[in-house]
């Protein structure tokens, strides 16, 4: 046995030390293979694990597998969400144009939901379920997996099948617990993904189930089957070393489902993380500290012996394989505890930042410490009222940069503050742009970075940002982006828990530069323009990864060949077509010694292209749609009045930016002005710099733009009349459905308003009274509504008294006349406007000041009432008419047919007064 598993190692060590990792790999993919660690809560309550996935496209996402495949969900998410599949705190929402999706899915049927207690975790030593689910969408995504019970969570990042390897080594913690868990486990979940998936494993340390230390055993899984490794109680089984047999992809996921960071500082939660497979650890890391917390302690991993472990320049230590030196990132405040808990800390540093270089490739995790870690009371307010539980979180080489990433916030009762730490080149950290999402809405929150140098590499710079808190969480969803690539992390503190992972990254490069693009064994995607010219000259540079190249042999597929050439070179190229090219690269691997080398052979194919013709249409001021293929995109914009940046994406082009002004009648596109609808030429270049022809057809439409007059925001009417008389300015646009809305009787009702020449129309029928009104005109271009409150007013009809005797004004009695049941126990009339003194009876007998012509109504106030409102007026003592007998005049508006009198009165068809 000693001899089977010496020649494991030596196997396993010279494929670390020999063969290189010729691939690239991105936590972002479209096809996925899911587990999970386990989570216990100190309230020994159910856990509810659930699965996120961020999209930057719109996609279709299937979830297929589980216990008997009982888990098979297919669902749509928009572009730029965060949706999320098992979460049992939100309502099912399946609809991503609503808002983000959330789908109810049974967590039992992935995960051991009944393993509640985490003195009984040990039950599940050596168990092999049918716990994986394959997740796969139609466009690149990002996965996540929460891991969730009351007062304990944490959350990984998971790799996509193109990241996954064979051959793994763990880190995890220890599973002591400062209270009634000491005797809890550790656990390490392994996923097959084909059938007869052979797994070796030496574990570094004794396993519950009787595996000894150091000694090889096998288990064999079937396609989606997990297998529970589980470390003896109160212990760990970091540096223990998995592979498939057969170079077979598995997945390992682990974690620790109670525990206290460091050891013996109280404040329990669960660890949890996915590490990458050995060919992707790198040799240069940069560890931050988080907010809200006094220490992150950051493990350091190796998989050779003699690993040199340097810290801001300057050499620490060294150690062998499958050992774990351990830094804690400190605050400014002591602990307030007397020690720094029982963890072995090689390294402690009191800052918010750290370079970690290591001379060959590890694995390093960044611990969270528990809220019982944070500082004594020295006046600081981040470390006096940290918050959070421990978690866990791999932290990426910074070689693995990610340009661009979706992700979201994991909000809890308990989880409501959450934050984001950035890493990046300094030269180009104020590119970095970080955008709050919610549906449709955007806000930009780049002025939340603030950057500092490393200290130990000024080169980079950190960034440290609170992104959301219980007054935010609409906005749960985040775009960051920078061009020349960043390292991010995501984690949450609350009151009793914490979750972190990282956001992103893309594995080590390893294969050909063609400008600047890399190609690894295998790529046949590249497409290169031969221009006007007919020819194209291509930068080839083969020094990428960790290997180092002193010499290659060149075959650039049209015939010529370089033998023992540069590393940088050049080559033309004169015609199109395809070419196979070959680079067989000369060297030594980082941790040996050996002067040179076959280090491999990077085969791959580019295609060298012709200039092309493409034609779309752009219609400014409308949402932004594309329908089918390049020849018939549409480009449509948001925003008329302004200028404007957008980005045009089009059919295998880059991002363009183009300025536009949009005005009443004109727009600036292309570098010119246009004043009517019209074809403009353009010529962009596509990302291989090969320039497209461009016809766009530009139609000139505007965004609406109206008023209703300043005087006309006091708006009354008459009991008993069918119009609302309202006039308005038309500036620019096209008017759509337009509406009055009110509130009558604590109902909110909306009636759809007529357009008279440039007036509103509404036939009305209110109880008298004052009601708060407003209107709303659709904007049938620009796709929004525009709104003008009005203070509505409905006076009691002229009619409400009549004139008797010749000479007295008379306010009818309830159920009479005009009066439709009112009772009035208080009366003031008015003349011509004026109130008339001492007139404060229901009846008003004219006196000398009357004169025939003179216009009257009456304020009244309900009985039991506090309020008076008046009448609308009437002239009861007639004029004698210039003309007692109008003609009546026909109108057509709006189809409808009215009859106007030659004193400007309209009505309709029926006799009712229109205006």
């Amino acid at each position: 046995m000693k001899n089977q598993i010496k020649s494991f190692i030596l196997v396993a060590l010279s494929i670390c030390m020999a063969a290189p990792a010729w691939s690239q790999a991105s936590t972002q993919g479209k096809e996925f293979w899911v587990s999970s660690s386990l989570v216990c809560s100190p309230d020994k309550a159910t856990p509810t694990p659930y699965i996120a996935v961020s999209a930057e496209k719109e996609c279709t996402v299937t979830i297929q597998g589980g216990l008997n495949n009982d888990i098979n969900i297919t669902q749509k998410v928009a572009a730029g969400s965060w949706s999320e599949f098992g979460n049992p705190s939100k309502t099912q929402q399946t609809n991503p144009a609503v808002g983000p999706v959330c789908v109810d899915m049974d967590a039992s049927k992935w995960y051991p939901t009944s393993m509640s207690n985490a003195n009984n975790v040990y039950t599940l030593a050596g168990k092999q379920n049918m716990y994986g689910l394959h997740i796969t969408a139609t466009e690149k995504i990002s996965v996540y997996v929460i891991l969730a019970s009351t007062h304990s969570m944490d959350a990984s990042n998971i790799l996509p099948i193109t990241a996954l390897g064979s051959e793994y080594y763990t880190q995890d913690y220890w599973s002591k617990v400062k209270s009634d868990f000491a005797d809890a486990v550790g656990l390490t979940t392994i996923l097959g993904t084909e059938d007869n998936t052979i797994v070796e494993i030496i574990p570094n340390g004794n396993t519950y189930d009787g595996h000894k230390s150091g000694q090889l055993y096998t288990v064999n899984l079937k396609k989606g089957e997990t297998y529970y490794m589980v470390t003896e109680k109160s212990d760990r089984l970091a540096g223990t070393h998995i592979r498939e047999k057969n170079g077979k992809k598995i997945a390992i996921y682990c974690g620790v489902p109670i525990t206290n960071v460091p050891t013996g500082i109280a404040a329990r939660d669960c660890l949890f993380e996915q590490p990458m497979p050995i060919e992707y650890w790198g040799t240069h890391f940069i560890a931050t500290r988080s907010l809200q917390k006094n220490g992150n302690l950051i493990g350091i991993t190796a998989t050779v012996n003699g690993t040199e472990i340097k810290v801001d320049g300057y050499t620490q230590n060294y150690i062998n394989a499958g050992e774990t030196y351990y830094i804690l990132l400190q605050g400014p405040a002591k602990p307030a505890d007397k020690n720094a808990g029982e963890s072995p800390i090689d390294l402690i540093l009191t800052q918010d930042a750290a370079f970690i270089e290591t001379s060959c490739p590890c694995a390093v995790y960044s611990y969270d410490t528990g809220n019982s870690f944070k500082g004594q009371n020295d006046g600081d307010s981040e470390i006096d009222n940290g918050k959070g539980d421990p978690s866990s979180v791999w932290v990426s080489p910074i070689q693995q940069k990610i340009n661009k990433i979706t992700f979201g916030t994991c909000y809890t009762e308990k989880t409501k503050d959450h934050f984001l730490n950035v890493v990046t080149e300094t030269a180009t950290c104020n590119n970095t742009k970080l955008t709050a999402i919610h549906g449709a809405s955007t806000i930009d929150k780049t002025s939340l970075l603030s950057w500092t140098p490393v200290p130990g590499n000024p080169a980079y710079s950190y960034a440290r940002a609170k992104i959301g808190d219980s007054s935010t969480s609409t906005y749960s969803v985040f775009r960051l982006e920078n061009e020349k690539g960043f390292i991010a992390t995501v984690y949450g503190n609350g009151e009793d828990e914490s979750y972190a992972y990282s956001a992103g990254s893309a594995a080590v490069e390893q294969g050909v530069k063609v400008e600047g693009e890399v190609f690894v064994n295998g790529s046949n995607d590249g497409e290169f323009c031969l221009g006007t010219s007919n020819s194209i000259t291509l930068n080839f540079d083969a020094k990428v990864g960790t290997d180092e190249v002193n010499r290659v042999d060149w075959d650039f597929g049209d015939g010529i060949s370089q033998e023992k050439g540069e590393i940088v070179t050049t080559h033309n190229y004169t015609s199109p077509g395809w070419y196979d090219v070959s680079a067989r690269l000369y060297g030594h691997q980082v941790c040996t010694t050996e002067s040179e080398q076959l280090l491999g052979t990077v085969n791959f194919t580019i295609r060298i292209v012709r200039p092309v013709k493409k034609t779309s249409t752009m219609k400014v001021c409308e949402p932004m749609t594309y329908t089918g293929p390049a020849e018939t995109d549409t480009v449509v914009i948001y925003n008329c009045d302004s200028i404007v940046t957008y980005t045009v994406k089009h059919y295998k082009e880059s991002e363009e930016t183009l300025p536009l002004v949009i005005g009443n009648d004109s727009a600036f596109v292309f570098g010119q002005w246009v004043y009517s609808s019209t074809t403009l030429m353009d010529t962009i270049d596509n990302e291989w710099k090969c320039p497209h022809y461009r016809t766009q057809p530009v139609r000139i439409v505007t965004c609406l733009d109206m008023s209703i007059p300043n005087d006309s925001a006091n708006q009354y009417v008459c009991y008993g009349d069918t119009v609302l008389d309202l006039p308005f300015n038309l500036y620019k646009g096209d008017m759509g459905d337009s509406y009055l809305s009110y509130t009558y009787k604590s109902k909110t009702v909306k009636k759809k308003l007529e357009i008279i020449s440039n007036y509103f129309v509404l036939p009305v029928k209110l109880d008298p009274g004052k009601y708060k009104a407003q209107i709303s005109v659709e904007d049938t271009v620009c796709d929004r509504t525009l709104t003008f409150p009005i203070d509505l007013c409905v006076y009691y009809p002229d009619n409400i008294f009549k004139l008797k005797y010749g000479n007295t004004l008379a306010v009818y009695r309830s159920g009479q006349g005009g009066n439709l049941g009112w009772e009035f126990d208080g009366f003031q009339w008015y003349r011509n406007g004026v109130e008339i003194p001492g007139a404060t009876l229901a009846a008003y007998e004219f006196n000398e000041s009357d004169k025939p012509g003179d216009e009257y109504y009456v304020a009244l106030k309900l009985k039991g009432g506090k309020e008076y409102l008046v009448s609308c007026p009437s002239v009861p003592v007639k004029a004698s008419p210039a003309n007692p007998n109008p003609a009546p005049q026909k109108i057509v508006t709006n189809q409808h047919i009215y009859i106007l009198l030659d004193d400007s009165r309209i009505y309709d068809i029926y006799g009712q007064r229109v205006r």
